[in-house]
């Protein structure tokens, strides 16, 4: 205990792990694994049911963040409701996920705001790592009875987001990316680990994947004085990636690496533009290498970029289009059922966060190319509740005021 404080000072409370903070994390990180153990073995699990439980952690945020409002919040909240209804009013129909999807950041943006800290949200992530390696591991060694417990395929045909004949895995039970084909293979430690891509509490082993590089980057954003501290977060984020065989993890992870390398401490803001570099790129690909569409990263690129090309004005502004199945590909997706509008002025709300530190600064470059990288190879995981929760959760601990002294004394 530092000279100074008492054991009931504010700051002693911040690292105190069983908040309401951390039970809502642990709720969004672990809710669909605990509703698919209870389809498979007690009762059936609809896309109703999903959503209740979700309805649940996101009152809870509520709850919470009512207790002492941010006027910010509570503008950028005000404002997005007003546009997606008056879109629903011009697109004659309501769309519920637009509200899901822009309520994560917000709701949890401000939880981390309201009640987290810098050395707070080390140690929870540190509790969440070990959960899902854990969980990762045991899936690993003990696939049988992992399966008898978590049949994830069925759980995901019982939403309709699967067709009950489409699992071409004979006798697996995992989800239909947890078993590359023959044809494509591991990328990562093949002869050792086989063509298994390891899923662990999140269900998806591409959830696991983006846990990963979240993970990668709070570490990477840490001081050289943190060393230490990097470096477990880092070999974590290495070991999540080589278990969920993530070949997106392990590129983004990459180039956060080289980034943290290179001198650009104080000009991240060019970087707000990267989303539109990587659209110009994808319409690029598509325009001038014709390929023909694989499971691989460029074609599947290839495909985004044909999409962006094929969308029109009212596309683009999420009048028309919103409720189409774009599959992974992000851009396009966001676009219609968001629109240009309102992503340019969540994403202005993003870059202006006022950063205690050099370490919010990196943090928001690191995030600016998770979220423009995902957006070309994913459609829905940017916001997948068991990941970006996590996520905007600690960008609003690192724009915390209540990070202490010592914490920004070392921030260089």
């Amino acid at each position: 205990m530092q000279p100074g404080q008492m054991a009931g000072s504010p700051a002693q409370a911040q690292l105190r792990l069983a908040t309401p903070a951390f039970w809502i994390l642990l709720s969004a990180l672990t809710y669909q694994a605990l509703l698919c153990a209870i389809h498979t073995n007690l009762h059936n699990i609809s896309m109703t049911d999903v959503a209740l439980a979700e309805a649940v952690i996101y009152l809870a945020c509520i709850v919470i963040l009512a207790r002492r409002v941010q006027l910010e919040l509570l503008v950028i909240g005000s404002l997005t409701a007003a546009y997606l209804l008056l879109w629903a009013i011009l697109r004659n129909q309501l769309d519920p996920k637009g509200f899901r999807d822009v309520m994560i950041p917000i709701l949890f943006y401000g939880l981390g705001r309201q009640l987290g800290s810098v050395p707070y949200a080390d140690r929870l992530l540190k509790w969440l790592i070990a959960l899902v390696l854990v969980f990762g591991f045991f899936e690993l060694f003990l696939l049988d009875w992992f399966s008898r417990i978590f049949n994830i395929f069925s759980y995901y045909v019982s939403q309709g987001g699967l067709a009950a004949g489409s699992n071409w895995a004979k006798d697996s039970v995992l989800g239909l990316n947890g078993i590359r084909p023959e044809g494509i293979g591991r990328t990562i430690l093949p002869s050792l680990l086989g063509n298994h891509r390891i899923s662990s509490i999140f269900l998806e082993p591409v959830s696991l994947g983006n846990f990963a590089v979240i993970v990668a980057a709070w570490g990477l954003v840490k001081s050289r004085e943190q060393i230490k501290e990097a470096a477990f977060f880092v070999l974590a984020a290495a070991v999540m990636i080589a278990l969920s065989d993530s070949r997106y993890g392990m590129i983004t992870v990459a180039l956060l690496a080289l980034l943290r390398c290179l001198p650009l401490e104080k000009h991240h803001a060019w970087m707000m533009l990267l989303p539109a570099v990587c659209v110009a790129l994808l319409v690029f690909l598509a325009t001038y290498f014709g390929t023909q569409y694989g499971d691989n990263i460029v074609g599947r690129l290839y495909v985004s970029g044909r999409t962006l090309q094929s969308l029109d004005l009212p596309m683009i502004f999420g009048l028309d289009g919103f409720n189409t199945n774009y599959g992974d590909m992000g851009y396009p997706s966001l676009l219609t059922r968001l629109g240009l509008l309102l992503c340019l002025f969540l994403w202005a709300a993003f870059w202006m966060i006022n950063m205690q530190d050099p370490r919010g600064a990196r943090l928001r470059a690191s995030v600016t190319v998770y979220i423009s990288l995902i957006l070309c190879v994913s459609g829905t995981s940017l916001f997948a509740l068991k990941t970006a929760g996590i996520l905007w959760f600690l960008i609003g601990c690192m724009a915390s005021r209540q990070s202490d002294e010592k914490e920004n004394r070392h921030a260089y």
